[in-house]
């Protein structure tokens, strides 16, 4: 592993792995944070726009390009971040790097071009909003903070009607600059990242990025009728310290593990129905740069939501009190299990490294590795107990005629 900086000031990590492939990504500081009511839905927008015309490149050009070199792109937008990615072969890291680059640096943003992806993400926005999960995370993420984390990476259909080529373009000068940017690369050297990216970096915006807005946890309780669908009921509090915070970071991986414990299968191709009104629980585990949500969420039947919440709860304020050892023993085989398997593929390596940058300024997977074998059931305990002195949020999506009151709830934690 190599890590350094690149011209303008861009922080780089790189770890020359053997083998075949390549995969490059530079990942940009902000996403839906940043985002202000003229600019709600920015970074989803972007998202769709990725590897679109440049200054230098047509649309067309650059899937050309691509496919010339065997090569793959895609992009993502955090909360925190868009990440673009391109994965290649090793001969031509050169060359996709370089693509990459200047579809990141360069982006053109015509407004024909805005108009008309517009549509597009405003069509799949109202199908992902039928989605009782991806509605619940969103106002898990609405009730939870006030600032920039409250923004709603899912925005409203209606509310992208003010975007426009002109403010996706004022967004970009204002995020996209070297000192909020961080490269990534598995299967390339730092060395070869810098004489490709160098030229082309040193004439990116200097500065650091602009601040978004301060994000506080706050807990809370917000509610979604959506008829026809499975009641869905999601609690969570606050996951204090967050990405930039290892320790905190690897209890908050064992802890989910833990959480997920009891979802066991049963041979040959069954899993074993839960007790109780939960008919699915799903632990969530959602860290940003310096704070972070930990719960559980989970379906239950037509009538059972008040029951269904008081079993999220429930299984919450167990890990509180004890954790055997051999429950420890299994959850951090499966956090580290999970981190290892994520990270032996390049692509995910390259996300690990670009978040960690971004968010410590640094990346080490020893530190994270060493982090979780280091916990003890006291520290799980310790962690679980805190977690629940936050306040409470909870969602539901659904039916929700039978939903406790939110105090009731908190309540029966405090208790």
């Amino acid at each position: 592993l190599q890590t350094g900086t690149l011209a303008n000031g861009v922080k780089a990590a790189a770890l020359d792995a053997s083998g075949p492939n390549t995969c490059v990504a530079a990942f940009v500081g902000g996403g839906s944070s940043l985002e202000t009511e003229e600019t709600a839905g920015a970074s989803k927008l972007l998202e769709y726009m990725a590897f679109s015309a440049t200054s230098n490149r047509t649309s067309f050009r650059i899937a050309r390009e691509l496919e010339k070199y065997g090569a793959v792109s895609s992009c993502v937008a955090g909360r925190e971040h868009i990440a673009y990615v391109v994965e290649g072969t090793r001969l031509q890291a050169s060359e996709v790097t370089e693509i990459l680059l200047d579809s990141v640096l360069n982006q053109k943003l015509a407004d024909w071009e805005v108009s008309d992806m517009l549509a597009r993400v405003e069509e799949d926005l109202q199908s992902a909003y039928t989605n009782p999960s991806l509605l619940a995370h969103e106002l898990l993420h609405k009730a939870a903070f006030n600032g920039g984390l409250s923004n709603s990476l899912l925005p409203d259909p209606a509310s992208l009607g003010g975007l426009s080529g002109e403010s996706l373009r004022a967004f970009v000068a204002q995020a996209f600059v070297s000192g909020n940017i961080s490269v990534a690369g598995a299967g390339v050297s730092l060395a070869q990242l810098q004489a490709v990216a160098d030229p082309l970096l040193a004439g990116a915006p200097a500065g650091g990025g602009p601040s978004a807005p301060k994000s506080t946890y706050t807990g809370g309780f917000l509610a979604c009728l959506s008829p026809g669908s499975e009641p869905t009921v999601a609690v969570a509090f606050e996951a204090k310290g967050g990405l930039g915070d290892v320790k905190s970071t690897a209890t908050a991986a064992v802890v989910k593990a833990l959480l997920g414990s009891s979802r066991r299968e049963v041979l040959p191709y069954s899993r074993k129905p839960l007790e109780g009104p939960l008919t699915s629980a799903t632990p969530l585990v959602q860290m940003y740069t310096s704070t972070g949500l930990i719960g559980l969420m989970g379906t239950t039947s037509s009538g059972s939501s008040a029951a269904a919440a008081d079993a999220l709860t429930a299984k919450l304020k167990a890990l509180a009190s004890s954790t055997s050892d051999a429950q420890l023993a299994a959850a951090k085989q499966t956090a580290l299990g999970g981190y290892q398997s994520a990270i032996s593929a390049r692509s995910g390596v390259v996300q690990d490294m670009g978040l960690q940058l971004l968010a410590r300024g640094k990346f080490s997977a020893q530190e994270y590795a060493a982090a979780v074998a280091g916990l003890s059931a006291g520290d799980v305990s310790k962690y679980v107990g805190e977690v629940l002195k936050s306040p409470l949020t909870m969602v539901a999506v659904g039916g929700i005629a039978s939903l406790p009151k939110y105090d009731m709830v908190a309540g029966k934690l405090a208790a």
